[in-house]
């Protein structure tokens, strides 16, 4: 009571409780000022220390280091890069260090897109506790990033002795792990101390070119750096480390192309071609960038990626427009198809989504070139018994094709480009293509010609009997936005190409 007569007794006593407030609130702000202030600096001298302990663990541990990077705590670890660093300092006058760069094949469709994070990290451990078995007192080994480990070795070191370790540490992640099923290959670069590089980055840098030219050539398997990598592979292996960073920051989408049927301006089909979306260079196609994901096998991870974003982008355009019985057809690489139990993932797929595996064509690239191909031949095989249609638009060696067509499991045969012009400017070859498409339709193929650009070549493939054509002149490969526009409302109709099929008909 006393305290509210003293509050409204006048101006003076208002100021008065005005001060009293503003001098309290300083002192709050002081006091949580100096707290913060002292907690900042015992957190510099507490960093300050564990820089101090780590570089002790390093000075203690001398040449045996091998194991120190799981006996020290996580967060003082940012890099294994800095252990060999220090290691390839502490690398005797005279010896030599080697850097091995081990990366997993097919480490994002064989683990990551398919294992939850906590089986991914139990994978990890794994192989780190196998890498710190075989590790000797002289070697220091480490996890670098996802898919990648490091092995520094150092000691007596020969071109044998080199080869020898990158033999090892092959056979070591083809066995069999406990936290997954699949089992695991992986390709592995070198690079020599001080020759190759006289520091961590340079010793990983150049060890990594060699990695990639070991993908490039076989995978699971092992490749030693030269001088001569680095001129024929500079361009590659820039674009091999954007197309790794590319894929992780989801840059790739999809373009599609129809297929017209010319008789009734119908579209019976869609073709999904890969775009690379580049950040500084726009839309890109896969002249720039396919076979580099051929050679290093990035191919594979695109074949679930892109089906799975076809399946369900073709789900929405059933729903959204009018595509009764129209398919939707995407391209498979020969890796591709050497991949272990394809057939069954595509299928759950297509049940996933709800739809039918016949609304999709599988088009396989160098048909001729995988028919010694146990692998990929059962793929074919189980993927026409799930239903799945398979497209080629490969003739074989001197037109083998016209005598097999008979026997082939592919229930589409395309008329490549080059072969729809010989028809047009009739070309040498002229008679065997003829034969090729009597033989397809009189075998019941459905046969598609592409890379038609004008209604001269139009007439010239319905002359010959084709009336499924795709190309230039229907439409280029359009966005999802873009093709969304000609579902919905389609620029040919049954009389736009009368004056093309009535024609032959006179």
């Amino acid at each position: 009571m006393n305290i509210i007569k003293f509050a409204a007794s006048g101006p003076d006593a208002f100021e008065l409780v005005a001060a009293i407030v503003i001098i309290a609130l300083t002192g709050v702000a002081l006091f949580f000022l100096y707290r913060n202030l002292v907690h900042e600096m015992r957190e510099i001298r507490k960093n300050k220390k564990a820089i101090s302990d780590e570089d002790e663990m390093l000075e203690d541990s001398g040449d045996d280091v091998s194991k120190l990077l799981t006996d020290v705590d996580e967060p003082k670890v940012k890099n294994i890069l800095s252990f060999i660093e220090y290691a390839v300092k502490k690398t005797p006058e005279g010896k030599l260090g080697v850097l091995y760069y081990v990366n997993i094949d097919n480490f994002k469709t064989a683990v990551a897109d398919i294992y939850d994070e906590k089986t991914i990290d139990k994978v990890i451990q794994e192989i780190e506790k196998k890498l710190g078995k075989y590790c000797s007192k002289e070697a220091l080994f480490g996890h670098l990033e996802e898919d990648t480990f490091l092995y520094y070795y150092k000691d007596t070191v020969d071109t044998e002795h080199i080869s020898s370790i990158g033999d090892e540490l092959l056979e070591l992640f083809r066995e069999p792990l406990k936290s997954i099923e699949d089992n695991l290959t992986a390709s592995i670069g070198a690079a020599v101390y001080p020759y190759d590089g006289i520091n961590a980055k340079q010793l990983l840098k150049n060890a990594e070119l060699a990695t990639y030219v070991s993908k490039k050539e076989s995978k699971n398997s092992f490749k030693m750096f030269s001088e001569d990598l680095i001129q024929s592979e500079k361009f590659n292996i820039d674009y091999y480390q954007e197309i790794k960073k590319s894929i992780k920051n989801d840059e790739f989408i999809l373009y599609y192309q129809a297929i017209i049927d010319i008789k009734t301006g119908r579209i019976i089909g869609l073709e999904s071609l890969l775009r690379w979306n580049h950040p500084k260079m726009g839309i890109l196609p896969p002249s720039r960038f396919i076979n580099v994901m051929e050679l290093t096998g990035d191919i594979v991870w695109f074949g679930a990626w892109g089906f799975e974003k076809t399946v369900a982008q073709f789900k929405f355009w059933t729903q959204k427009y009018r595509v009764r019985d129209m398919f939707i057809s995407t391209n498979l690489s020969p890796k591709q198809l050497e991949v272990s139990g394809l057939p069954e993932q595509f299928f759950k797929i297509t049940e996933k989504y709800g739809l039918s595996p016949e609304r999709f064509c599988l088009e396989i690239i160098d048909y001729y070139g995988i028919l010694k191909n146990q692998a990929a031949m059962q793929n074919i095989a189980k993927f026409r018994k799930y239903g799945f249609r398979i497209a080629i638009d490969d003739v074989g060696p001197d037109f083998a094709i016209i005598q097999d067509m008979k026997d082939i499991i592919p229930g589409i045969f395309k008329i490549t480009r080059a072969f729809v012009t010989q028809l047009y400017e009739n070309g040498e070859d002229i008679n065997q293509i003829k034969t090729v498409i009597k033989n397809a339709k009189e075998n019941s193929k459905i046969v598609i010609a592409e890379g038609l650009e004008n209604e001269s070549m139009i007439q010239a493939i319905y002359d010959n009997d084709v009336r499924f054509m795709q190309g230039y002149f229907f439409n280029h490969p359009q966005s999802v936005d873009e093709i969304e526009v000609v579902l919905n409302d389609p620029p040919w109709d049954m009389s736009t190409f009368n004056h093309i099929t009535n024609k032959k008909e006179l």
